[in-house]
């Protein structure tokens, strides 16, 4: 992929493949079935963008930006997105987004929906009304979680310590909702 200029305003790239972008400020662009893997992404600005059938799988993020980005049917497998720039918005749909690392964000409101989240740091990350609809939470790690009003209800594989984390409101559904169980000094009895 060749850029000429610094920015790019409602474009369309597509099937286009990179391996770094550099001093580029992207807004309200789509991005479909494009290939970033392994790509380095630095002093970059994504705004008010959309990743379609996208590749991004290890992305190394420096001193970039990502403001109100959609990410749907898209591998994005092992970013560390907690590198980026603040403040952060994002949300997922029907995505591969295992491996990654959201340490420390804010994603109030986020929408994590359909998409496998295995193995995935959520440690530390305020998730006040985020909704992970369907999605599959294998392995995931919650710690110091702000987990307010946050739907979980249909998301599977999940285990939150209840005492470790900021548990109010938050919807779940059975039989997802027995794992918090394990958490307690509970003697269950049939």
């Amino acid at each position: 992929m060749i850029l000429t200029q610094n920015e790019y305003y409602n474009e369309l790239f597509e099937n286009k493949t990179a391996t770094s972008l550099s001093s580029i400020e992207f807004d309200n662009c789509t991005f479909k079935n494009c290939i970033f893997n392994e790509s380095t992404i630095e002093f970059c600005k994504f705004i008010d963008c959309v990743f379609e059938e996208c590749d991004l799988s290890l992305i190394k993020i420096k001193n970039s930006t990502f403001i109100d980005i959609s990410i749907k049917e898209s591998k994005a497998i092992g970013i560390n997105w907690a590198l980026s720039l603040l403040p952060f918005s994002a949300n997922f749909y029907n995505s591969n987004i295992s491996m990654s690392s959201f340490y420390q964000l804010d994603l109030r409101n986020s929408e994590i929906i359909s998409c496998k989240s295995h193995e995935v740091d959520y440690a530390h990350t305020n998730l006040e009304k985020a909704n992970f609809k369907d999605t599959d939470l294998l392995n995931s790690t919650f710690n110091n979680t702000n987990l307010k009003n946050t739907d979980l209800s249909h998301a599977i594989n999940y285990m939150i310590n209840p005492k470790y984390n900021t548990i109010k409101a938050t919807k779940v559904s059975l039989p997802e909702a027995t794992s918090f169980l394990k958490f307690l000094d509970l003697k269950i009895v049939e």
